[in-house]
């Protein structure tokens, strides 16, 4: 063992030291990254485990107030009980262990997510740092993290889709693919046209089968426990007004359906669906007339942006994470460019707007942040325009 090999060693240990012992003091003190929107996860996961219902407020609460939750009604977790499995295994955990397990993957998920994007979309493997300084920067990936979301897994899902029909890897796509139905009304667009793939008889089916399967399978874990939680998951999301905890209806949403309710009389909740009903034909459309040289690379970016101006509630701004795939891509775009003027431009532009973004985080209703979505679509669509680089190979 030579003296370099030995120095190399003994920073790693201080190293090790250093930063176990800042992590001690991040656990012990729960007055830092407190746990927020993470509440709902782990004590969905904890009630599911304990045979309990996760959709029920009254269950939730007391396991919240365990956590020092600050508010006054329970935070409730409204995804499908296929997402439940993740909760479970983080509801087994002391839960401030697994918050920061929790922060920990979804923190890998964004990173990870943005070099890989990169590197599909042709960016220069050299600067697949910028991908990650991108993905940092980003305002979403702060909301997402802060608040304990679980977004960060569905971002994950779209590029590992991205990556396995690459590798025509079509079963492990559809098993990535099968994250995005974490939060389903996010992406109707996608799942809209990865269907209509399937049925041109291409390797796609493969796709859509075993993302199913797993669904299914995820689906199932919980029933072990409790085997009513999918019709508690129905009457939990189902009820305009609870005793125990407000729900969908009663939540100011960021989106261009809640819009269309709140200027229509006794503000109907279907309201929230024309956007989509909208969206759902014009993707329809889209895809029909661009089915023989389908191009996932280029294409998912824009479902993405419609599906997401066009969801009908959510879109909260720790949910627009998922903006990284069209911000990652318009990048690689103005890198391949090479004016520098517009790298400054732009580059000037998206500092400024996702400080103004988390600048908003102390304030109540930070998560909506309307805005976001619509700029996001005009800048890339600008940028596009401005740099009219053409996609890299099919996929």
């Amino acid at each position: 063992m030579n003296l370099r090999t030995i120095l190399t060693f003994g920073v790693l240990v201080i190293v090790v030291v250093l930063t176990g012992e800042q992590l001690r003091e991040l656990y012990d003190d729960t007055s830092l990254l407190r746990p927020y929107d993470y509440m709902e996860y782990w004590s969905a996961g904890r009630a599911t485990l304990r045979g309990q219902n996760p959709y029920d407020g009254d269950v939730l609460y007391p396991l919240q107030q365990e956590m020092g939750t600050r508010y006054k009604d329970p935070v409730m977790m409204w995804n499908p009980p296929w997402t439940l499995p993740a909760a479970m295994i983080i509801g087994s955990l002391p839960w401030r262990m697994g918050q920061m397990i929790w922060f920990a993957l979804n923190l890998v998920a964004v990173l990870v997510s943005a070099a890989l994007l990169w590197r599909l979309s042709g960016g220069d493997r050299r600067l697949t740092w910028l991908s990650v300084v991108v993905a940092s920067l980003f305002a979403p990936t702060t909301f997402l993290l802060l608040l304990g979301q679980i977004s960060g897994f569905m971002l994950f899902g779209l590029v590992g889709f991205l990556w396995a029909v690459k590798s025509e890897r079509f079963v492990l796509a559809g098993a990535l693919a099968a994250l995005t139905a974490i939060k389903p009304h996010l992406l109707v667009g996608f799942a809209i046209v990865l269907v209509l793939q399937s049925l041109r008889g291409n390797a796609v089916w493969k796709s859509v089968l075993s993302g199913g399967a797993v669904l299914v399978v995820f689906g199932l874990i919980p029933l072990a426990w409790n085997p009513a939680v999918w019709s508690l998951y129905r009457e939990g999301t189902s009820v305009a007004n609870t005793r125990s905890h407000p729900t969908l209806h009663n939540w100011e949403h960021p989106t261009l359906g809640y819009e269309i309710r709140q200027a229509l009389p006794n503000h109907p909740f279907a309201a929230m669906f024309i956007p989509l009903a909208i969206a759902v034909p014009v993707v329809v459309g889209y895809w029909w007339l661009r089915r023989r040289d389908w191009n996932w690379l280029p294409e998912l970016p824009r479902l993405i942006l419609v599906s997401l101006l066009a969801a009908p509630y959510g879109a909260w701004g720790f949910d627009l994470v998922l903006l990284l795939v069209p911000v990652v891509q318009a990048t690689t775009w103005l890198v391949a460019d090479g004016r520098r003027l517009l790298w400054g431009v732009v580059g000037s532009v998206y500092l400024a707007l996702n400080l103004l973004a988390i600048s908003t985080i102390t304030r109540e209703g930070s998560m909506t942040n309307p805005w976001i979505v619509p700029v996001t679509f005009a800048g890339y669509l600008l940028v596009g325009w401005r740099t009219k680089i053409s996609p890299p190979a099919q996929l």
